[in-house]
């Protein structure tokens, strides 16, 4: 049966159906597959979707990893599944097909939508992950030496004041507290951002690192932040920034090396 032209209804062994582009969707949770096979309903299946076979009859799965799984718990590997067979040929293609699948279902960790995203070549993922691996660090939901999880937030610096000041953003972090997963929340991403791109012109970098880096760990610093964020009834990047500026000023006596806000 053909759908639409690109799309075909078929039967397909499940022991012929693999992720062949694991970057190209959601990472294998073998709980939920687990799931899946207790509570199977064939009436509640719906078709997985999957690429063309390739050279040695693999089919990759763009989307329904888990449903494969389960059924193949339930069943066995020789039962066949209708699938609906979709042309796509490689990992962007599928990814892309993934996330529009994925958009408004259940919802898609910040981490995997951003990797996918990268796969299948969207702006401002792409550039933003080139940074990111330029700077000797990686995207990662687990928070490990030189890894950054708030995906949502490089992309907000992104959106607000573009590549270069993310790019000053996260210099002046490693810079700070070296491969430290922590100094890389959303919320020191944030208000150093707000801080940088009101200051950089004027500041000190190095004095702005070794000043910060002494008064606080990352921590602490977004405690700092929060706190003048109640006492002041303003946001907590904008208390972050603020705590920096004040930590930065504090002990120059000269009135033209202060940093002030217009």
């Amino acid at each position: 049966m053909t759908v639409k032209g690109k799309t075909e209804l078929v039967y397909v062994p499940i022991k012929n159906l693999s992720v062949i582009w694991a970057q190209s969707q959601r990472p294998y949770n073998e709980k939920w597959s687990k799931q899946i096979a207790a509570e199977f309903d064939p009436d509640k299946f719906d078709p997985p979707v999957i690429t063309k076979p390739n050279g040695v009859g693999y089919y990759h799965i763009v989307e329904g990893q888990h449903r494969v799984s389960g059924a193949k718990m339930a069943f066995g590997e020789s039962e066949q599944l209708l699938c609906r067979m979709v042309d796509a040929e490689d990992p962007a293609r599928a990814a892309e097909i993934w996330l529009g699948i994925n958009s408004g279902r259940k919802a898609i960790k910040p981490v995997q939508r951003f990797e996918v995203s990268v796969t299948a070549g969207r702006q401002p993922e792409t550039e933003i992950n080139g940074l990111v691996k330029r700077m000797g660090y990686r995207i990662s939901q687990y928070k490990t030496d030189h890894s950054i999880a708030a995906v949502s937030s490089l992309i907000e610096v992104h959106r607000k004041f573009g590549i270069m000041m993310l790019k000053a953003t996260l210099l002046t972090l490693d810079k700070t507290w070296a491969g430290d997963p922590a100094a890389f929340s959303g919320e020191l991403i944030k208000g150093y951002a707000m801080f940088i791109n009101e200051f950089h012109s004027q500041m000190d970098h190095k004095r702005l690192h070794e000043v910060i880096a002494k008064a606080y760990t990352p921590n602490k610093l977004v405690a700092a932040g929060r706190l003048y964020a109640e006492q002041n009834s303003t946001p907590v990047i904008e208390g972050i920034s603020e705590t920096i500026r004040s930590k930065y000023n504090y002990k120059i006596k000269e009135e033209q090396h202060r940093l002030k806000r217009k």
